[in-house]
């Protein structure tokens, strides 16, 4: 073996790793990238004395959240997606009707940093909205499906206090 082929093999072996190093160094950067835009949906149960009071929904992570799908359960029986008749359903079932939003149009974005309620009161008085305090906190499940930019899938759920997972 001459040095012109010991130096061809080495220029070859330099060059194929150095090709799967880049292509290694890709996928990191992709995976980095997805995860970097993930949305991180939470859902919160809030009562504030004279403020707004009710269950809402954040996005706490950098990207968009599409919900693509929505369960609730009331008192363990199933109503179906958040929004329509469940939603007033819900509604339905306190002394003062609070303000809903339902999730109708699939998907519903949530874009980041953002926070919504689903269903709540302005102002909240114990006297007044105590039974619907009652409802989000022992009576309400809720479980949120959603997907990135990406198509990520996502799960959230929000259980009554106190109970197991709705079947």
């Amino acid at each position: 073996m001459d040095a012109n082929t010991v130096t061809a093999v080495c220029a070859t072996v330099i060059a194929t790793a150095s090709f799967g190093v880049s292509i290694q160094q890709g996928r990191v950067t992709r995976q980095h990238n997805r995860h970097s835009v993930a949305p991180v949906l939470e859902i919160w149960t809030q009562r504030r004395l004279g403020g707004q009071t009710g269950i809402s929904l954040a996005n706490h992570g950098l990207g968009p959240a599409f919900v693509t799908r929505s369960d609730v359960w009331l008192d363990g029986v199933h109503l179906g997606s958040w929004g329509g008749e469940a939603l007033e359903t819900i509604r339905s079932a306190v002394r003062e009707r609070p303000s809903g939003m339902g999730m109708t149009r699939r998907p519903w974005a949530v874009p980041a940093g953002t926070s919504r309620f689903l269903l709540h009161v302005e102002r909240y008085d114990s006297q007044r909205h105590e039974d619907l305090w009652h409802l989000v906190r022992h009576r309400l499940a809720l479980e949120i499906t959603y997907e990135s930019i990406y198509g990520d899938s996502y799960r959230i759920s929000r259980l009554p206090d106190g109970d197991s997972p709705p079947s």
